[in-house]
């Protein structure tokens, strides 16, 4: 555990107390997200540290970690070699990228199966013509790479994150996020860009850590799909632009002093209710349905990783 990570104490220890807990001081939206679909699956994967291992039918994790390994390591290169040298910078961010690759997942065991380290270097080839492009065209000016940052909410306690890249386009300043996802863009704009906390929380933060008023964020997306009648299974890349104005940063402010008040009740009473309408959608539904706390407990040992979660320090390594 690095030794800048901290946590918060347990008031009590009546719950599953034979684990050590790793509750996380900073706030950053992994964790937000996870108390508001569940206060129990916030204790199993926060408190607790259980995560579900990477690789096998989970293989879209690393790919999505391996791409984003890719993007920094784009920039990093472009530092060294400049825009008179920009072919010379795929091959050393493709390697640093591949490092992190599990192994091919078996043919047939999952829908994400095509998700293979042939396609992830199809895939980084995409999205370097992309940056390619954005490069020689001057459209943005990069101001930080992969910035972790953690700010004062209205009660004192604070926000954090990990910035995939601030940088300035036509004057003004955005924060940008990289994202990799089997839906289709019409899906994915639908229902997975606003509301979500990571961007607000991310154009705060990140406004907080450069001194001005980060506009919103610029998503850009990395669409992959396996080969059907209907798809020619080639990844291609899109983005979506995501502003907020002063008064729903302040909004936003506001609620998350409310949700703090209810992660606190849950820690002082270490009660930690299960909110079934997400029980379908969730990693730790197998626990759930063990019944007893000894079940649960054996489960949680059985089928996942004790790692705690500290978003200032996630790497590309894989869990086996």
């Amino acid at each position: 555990m690095d030794k800048d990570f901290k946590t918060i104490p347990p008031i009590k220890k009546t719950f599953m107390p034979k684990f050590e807990r790793f509750e996380p001081l900073a706030r950053d939206a992994t964790c937000i997200t996870a108390f508001k679909q569940c206060d129990r699956k916030y204790f199993f994967s926060m408190v607790l540290g259980f995560r579900v291992p990477k690789g096998g039918v989970m293989i879209y994790l690393p790919f999505g970690s391996c791409y984003h390994v890719f993007r920094y390591e784009l920039e990093v290169q472009f530092k060294i070699h400049g825009l008179n040298g920009l072919d010379k910078c795929l091959e050393p961010a493709w390697k640093e990228a591949e490092k992190g690759w599990p192994g091919n997942p078996t043919p047939g065991s999952s829908k994400w199966d095509y998700l293979t380290k042939e396609y992830l270097l199809v895939s980084c080839l995409v999205a370097f013509n992309f940056w390619k492009n954005e490069k020689i065209n001057g459209i943005y000016e990069i101001l930080a790479i992969e910035q972790p940052f953690e700010v004062a909410l209205d009660d004192g306690r604070t926000s954090g994150g990990k910035a995939d890249q601030i940088l300035r386009w036509n004057g003004d300043p955005w924060g940008r996020d990289f994202k990799s996802t089997g839906k289709s863009p019409q899906w994915y704009e639908r229902g997975d860009l606003d509301p979500k906390d990571q961007f607000i929380r991310y154009t705060h933060g990140e406004s907080g850590l450069i001194g001005e008023d980060i506009k919103g964020q610029i998503v850009e997306v990395l669409f992959h799909h396996k080969v059907t009648k209907t798809h020619d299974g080639k990844p291609f890349i899109r983005s979506f632009i995501v502003g907020y104005t002063p008064s729903q940063i302040e909004r936003w402010k506001r609620e998350q002093v409310i949700v703090e008040r209810q992660i606190d009740i849950c820690r002082e009473e270490d009660v930690w209710p299960a909110k079934e309408t997400f029980c379908s959608y969730c990693d730790y539904h197998s626990v759930c349905k063990m019944g007893t706390e000894r079940g649960m407990a054996a489960k949680l040992q059985q089928n996942f990783v004790q790692k705690h979660w500290d978003f200032k320090n996630i790497d590309n390594t894989v869990e086996r």
